[in-house]
């Protein structure tokens, strides 16, 4: 237990910095390797090619609430067991997380591979471009199980103090797929295929280097075969904590589709495309406060559990200054400078350039707005109020989807553009709120003896 008493012992900002930066470092590793994908797909295959990957993305969505499903539950019960120095209860989670990831990832992958075809043109996929979306979405589903396992299994490093050992893991992995992708689309020419088996390989090695260590004698926690066994009380309060961030998840899979459907309507393949790399980028952008929130959350939970409020509030107060501060530095940045980001998806494709160059600004931008509403939701699920978490990262999204559909509508597709400032900002307002009665509760508190 050594190796987690230090959450309730150092510093705020020396923890903060401690986790932050693997945490940071790692989203945007994957985040890079996302970004430089996409740069790969558009200029080795063309704008089909990245509009047949971006049809299949809200399914590789699904996959990742199904992983933060598990693993935002599966962590926020052991940080506050771990503060509560319950190794075994903790274990317990940690079998019934892995236990309920594994099945997940297996369901996924065979109804992703059974109903390939439906499935992407309900995604918003063109059917002259389903010869090249399908192999590469039956491909990247086999992958889904291990990728799964790796966002449910990957908070179990942070939470017992390894966050470094989480971040080395993910460099390895993406720069794998990374080359690997980079092989086989310009020196094999498999094309978009070449792509998902690029991902799968990768993700694989991953997750099975995170249950190897966890397995291993410096690991604070391991997998018990006797804690593998179905425990439907326990699943279903892992399950629960979980959901808001499950939920936002799915969500995004329904926002996904519509806004491909709405930008299809509008510009066709090549619009889908757009969009494709508008998502990309910010995704990117958004990665590093996401990073800082999600280190925010072993450490209110041991904290909590612990009993040390006054570190909560003082934990939390530094995580929303430093993501909002990002998230403005990040939509300035990308505001100045939209025609270069947008030059590095294309060749040739001077329409596909110019409709990305338009969108960055409006798309990046909400990002400050996310700062504080993030913030509030991952701190929610820390303090386990799933209720208020939900709130904040589900109304957003169901905000989005019938915005993504009416307003290309009513705007053509500077719609698309529009819809995220429209979403975030009547959620910021009530982030706003929960954060200044939050604030002054957790003053209330006295600290523990």
């Amino acid at each position: 237990m050594d190796a987690v008493r230090h959450m309730g012992e150092l510093s705020v900002g020396r923890l903060l910095v401690r986790y932050s930066l693997p945490a940071i470092a790692g989203f945007l590793a994957n985040a890079l390797y996302q970004f430089v994908d996409r740069i790969l797909v558009g200029r080795g295959v063309g704008t089909d090619g990245m509009a047949a990957v971006t049809s299949a993305f809200p399914l590789a969505i699904v996959a990742m609430a199904l992983g933060l499903l598990v693993g935002t539950g599966t962590g926020n019960r052991i940080s506050v067991l771990l503060g509560q120095r319950d190794r075994e209860g903790a274990e317990r989670v940690l079998g019934q997380g892995l236990r309920l990831a594994l099945i997940n990832g297996v369901v996924l992958a065979l109804l992703v591979c059974t109903f390939s075809k439906p499935l992407l043109l309900a995604c918003g996929c063109v059917p002259r471009l389903l010869p090249m979306a399908i192999p590469f979405t039956r491909i990247v589903a086999a992958g889904h199980i291990f990728l799964i396992a790796l966002v449910s299994m990957g908070n179990i490093l942070r939470v017992q103090g390894r966050p470094m050992l989480g971040l080395l893991i993910m460099l390895s992995s993406n720069l794998l797929n990374v080359g690997l992708a980079t092989l086989a689309i310009f020196g094999l020419h498999w094309g978009v295929t070449g792509t998902a088996l690029a991902t799968a390989i990768s993700q694989a090695a991953g997750c099975l280097t995170v249950i190897t260590f966890v397995q291993g004698p410096r690991s604070v926690l391991h997998i018990r075969r006797a804690f593998l066994k179905a425990d439907r009380r326990l699943a279903r309060s892992i399950l629960t904590l979980g959901a808001p961030f499950g939920l936002m998840q799915a969500l995004a899979t329904l926002v996904f589709l519509a806004a491909n459907h709405g930008a299809g309507s509008q510009a066709g393949t090549r619009g889908v495309a757009a969009l494709g790399v508008l998502n990309t980028v910010a995704m990117m952008m958004i990665y590093p406060p996401l990073g800082v929130m999600q280190s925010m959350q072993p450490l209110v939970g041991f904290n909590k559990g612990a009993g040390q409020m006054d570190r909560v509030r003082a934990i939390l107060v530094r995580v929303l200054l430093a993501s909002i501060t990002m998230g403005a530095v990040f939509s300035v940045l990308v505001a100045v400078f939209p025609g270069p980001i947008a030059g590095l998806f294309s060749k040739n494709d001077v329409e596909l350039i110019a409709m990305v160059r338009r969108g960055l600004p409006w798309f990046v931008g909400p990002i400050t707005l996310f700062g504080l509403t993030g913030t509030m939701a991952h701190y929610f699920l820390s303090v386990h109020e799933p209720r208020k978490a939900a709130l904040l990262l589900l109304g957003r999204q169901l905000v989005a989807m019938p915005l993504f559909v009416l307003l290309p509508r009513w705007l053509g597709f500077y719609g698309i553009y529009l819809v995220g400032p429209c979403a975030d900002l009547p959620f910021a307002v009530v982030a706003g709120a929960f954060m200044v009665q939050e604030l002054a509760k957790l003053r209330r508190i006295p600290r523990a003896a």
